[in-house]
Order: structure tokens, then sequence, then C-alpha cells
């Protein structure tokens, strides 16, 4: 197998980087706008007696989206990326019955997820409600736009028969056409990843916006306030980028699910980690004693520098987690591959967010302390760090699905393993190292000749 052009190194050694499909840069600039937004909107319309947080919160994700869809069209210009799956130009005139047919299977898509959200009862009750609403005032300014970019991407799509296309005609039953079974699976994988992990994010946005509120409310010169504060804010950070990413999910911005995790392991070690699923296998086989809060420990309680210094610890390590989060831009999601991201806590490890929540845990729980029994502070270690083993196999299943799919990802791997912050860590402990699939296996060695 020859090497992909990427992957091929320079006389000194090992390839580049590749280049992110994101701007650090530009999403950070995004960031500061949206807190901005959210902090305004806080003092001048919460404060003013209104109580919509959600409002507040879509209104900072609309924020964040323009700065970084305007910037990135007239900067980056990723809708000429060959990934898009669009031409620079037009290619052909609209064709409105296919318009019409593309427009059908969007709408039998939304039908389809409308029936699931009505049969499963977790959608019932109210838990729910900030999500209804982010979707009806979220319908009135998108669905007038939709037969337009369906109108504009018509004429650029490289296939115009794209999955839309297939569904429509299969609810046309035209039998004339062969129907692309695989792309409407891929379809369907893709929309289930967007239907379930964004009706959890826009709430718990809201929940969180709320919760910043009362922090910034009583935030004074104490420590623990301030620690409190940047601990909700760091959470807000980022649910911004979680509930932008998993909305904006079009071609104009190369954004679009390309592929989704394709195996049942990596759905079940992901969702496990979530809600309803989490209260449920959670709850009693990965739950740990965090009763013991860190704040509580006596030891920091004695020794006020170690106790701030402890604190400044974990929201270091938090921001580390949000950060990896705007580091997406509009394409963060679990489980989808939208572009492979280099920039930001990527470019010193492939994992920073996992890496950094799970430390975080420690810091925050201190299960290592228990003041009745030993052995309670043992067990409670272990099922932290079954918790820990969960994110890692989260980590490897990530990994074996972009690297089949993207030989960025692997030449982005092969350069963590030799300039990464973590690469002796890696060296120590080889179940911590890379391992190319095996379809690309020969590409390190191919490089190491070079």
């Amino acid at each position: 197998m020859s090497k992909p052009e990427n992957l091929v190194a320079p006389a000194g050694g090992t390839p580049p980087l590749p280049r992110s499909a994101a701007s650090f840069g530009l999403n950070a600039c995004a960031l500061a706008a949206g807190i901005a937004t959210v902090f305004g909107l806080l003092k001048w319309y919460i404060g003013a007696g209104h109580s919509n947080y959600l409002l507040v919160a879509m209104v900072a994700c609309s924020v964040v989206f323009a700065v970084i869809g305007l910037g990135e069209l007239a900067w980056l210009r990723p809708q000429n990326n060959p990934s898009s799956g669009l031409a620079g130009e037009a290619l052909r005139p609209v064709d409105f019955g296919r318009v019409a047919v593309r427009l059908a299977g969007f709408a039998l898509t939304l039908g389809i997820i409308a029936l699931a959200y009505w049969i499963f009862p977790e959608y019932h009750g109210s838990f729910y409600d900030p999500y209804w609403g982010f979707l009806e005032t979220l319908a009135i300014p998108v669905l007038p736009l939709v037969p337009f970019y369906f109108a504009w991407t018509d004429r650029r799509l490289q296939d115009p028969h794209d999955a839309y296309w297939h569904l429509g005609m299969l609810a046309l039953r035209s039998g004339s056409v062969d129907i692309d079974w695989a792309a409407l699976r891929s379809h369907f994988m893709g929309w289930a990843v967007k239907c379930f992990f964004l009706p959890l994010m826009a709430v718990y946005l809201s929940g969180e916006v709320h919760t910043l509120n009362n922090v910034f409310t009583a935030l004074s010169r104490d420590g623990m306030a301030i620690y409190h504060f940047l601990y909700e804010l760091s959470y807000t950070v980022d649910l911004l980028f979680c509930v932008v990413g998993y909305t904006i999910t079009l071609r104009l911005f190369d954004s679009h699910i390309r592929s989704t995790e394709p195996t049942a392991f990596g759905w079940v070690i992901a969702l496990v980690c979530y809600q309803p699923f989490y209260s449920v296998i959670g709850s009693y086989y990965l739950h740990y004693d965090d009763s013991i809060y860190w704040d509580n420990w006596g030891i920091l309680s004695a020794w006020p520098p170690l106790r701030y210094l402890w604190a400044a610890a974990i929201i270091a390590l938090l921001f580390i987690y949000g950060l990896s989060t705007v580091a997406f831009g509009l394409r963060f999601s679990n489980l989808t591959y939208r572009g492979i991201i280099t920039a930001g806590p990527y470019r010193f490890t492939k994992h920073p967010a996992y890496l950094s929540k799970n430390l975080s845990w420690w810091l925050i729980s201190v299960p290592w302390v228990w003041e009745a029994h030993w052995y309670e502070a043992v067990r409670n270690c272990c099922m932290l760090a079954l918790l820990n083993l969960v994110y890692y196999l989260r980590a490897r299943t990530e990994e074996s699905h972009l690297s089949l799919r993207d030989p960025d990802y692997v030449a982005y791997a092969l350069w963590m393993e030799e300039h990464g912050l973590l690469r002796r860590l890696g060296r120590l402990l080889p179940v911590l190292r890379y391992r190319p699939p095996a379809t690309t296996a020969n590409t390190k060695a191919a490089v190491a000749r070079n």
C-alpha cells in the first residue's frame, strides 16, 4: 500500500502535523463573543426580572455560530473543500423536481424523528421542555430557509442524489431507482446521534446558564465563590459549543456528518456515559461515593495555600476540557467524524477532553479519603478507575473509527507519538500507544525509513 500524500515525511523524519479542520483562533473569538453575550443578557435581561434562560442560551449560541460561520465563509471558505462534496461554482441549473424529492426526504426524516420522540417515554414529562422550546424557536428562522438551501446545494453538489433524494424516492415508491440503502443507513445513524445528544445538551445548557447566573450574582472576593463561578463557567463554555456543534451540520461549512461510529461496542461505550443510560448502568456498576468533596478534606482546610492550589488545578483541568470542545467550532459531536481537529488542546494530546475530565474527577471527589474504613477508599478508587476505563475505551473506538476513514488522523496520531505531550508516558505504558489500523500499519515503518 502506498503512503497517503499527507503522510510523506520531510527529510528530517516524521510527517508534519495535519491542518486542523477548524481554526482555534476563530473559535476563541466566537467564545469571547458568546460569553460576553451570556453575561450581558444575564445583567440586562435576566437582571430586569425576566427568567427565560433558554433565550439567553440560544442568543449566545447564535452569536457563536455567526462569528464562526461568517469567519469561515470569508476566510477559510470550507464550502470549497473537497470533503464538503460541493463545487466552487454551479455545476448545473436547479432541477426543481429533484429539489422537491429531496425536500420530501427531509420532511420524512423529521417525521420519523418526531414519531420516535413521541413513542419513547424518555421524552415525555417536563425535563425536555427547554429542548422543545429550543426547536420551536429554531424552526421560525430555519424552516423557511430550507428550500432555498436545498436549491442552492442542488446546483453545487457533486452528486445531487444524496440520502434525502433516495429517501424521497423511496417514499414516492419509484421502482425505477435503485435505492442506496447504505446511504440511508448512514443518514439515519447521523440523525440518531444528533437527536439523542442535542436534547441533552440544550437542556443542560439552559440549566447551566441559570446556575451561572446564581453564582455570578453571589460572586465575591471569597476564594470558594470564585472557584464555583469558574467551575460553572467552564461547563457553560463546553455546552455552548456542544449545542452549536450538534445543530450546525451543513455542507456549506463542511461540518456535515461524514461517517458515524460503525460498531455496536463504540455506541454502547459512549451512550453509557450519558442519561438515561448512566442512571441505569452507571448507578449500579460505575458509581463511586463522591460524598467527600475536595473542600471538606481536612488537610486542605488546615493548609489554605494548598487548598487554593488544589482549586486552581481543578479549574485548569475543567477549562482544558471546555477549550477542547471549543477547538471543534461547528464540528463537535460524539460518535461521528466531521473533520480532524489538531489545534488548541489537540495540539498537545489526542484526547485532552477525556484526560482533563477524568483527572478532575479524582481531584474533585478525592476517592482515596475515607475516615471510617480504608477498604471503602480502595473500593471508591476502583470504581472511579473503572469509569476511567470506559473513557479509555471510548478513546480507542474513536481512534479506530477515524483511522479507517481519514489518513489525516493516522498522520496526526503518528505525529503525537513522536511530539505529543504524553509521548514518554506512552513509551512507558505500551497500552496507551496508538495502534494504526491494519491497512496502514506499514505507514509508520515507511515514515521511519524516510
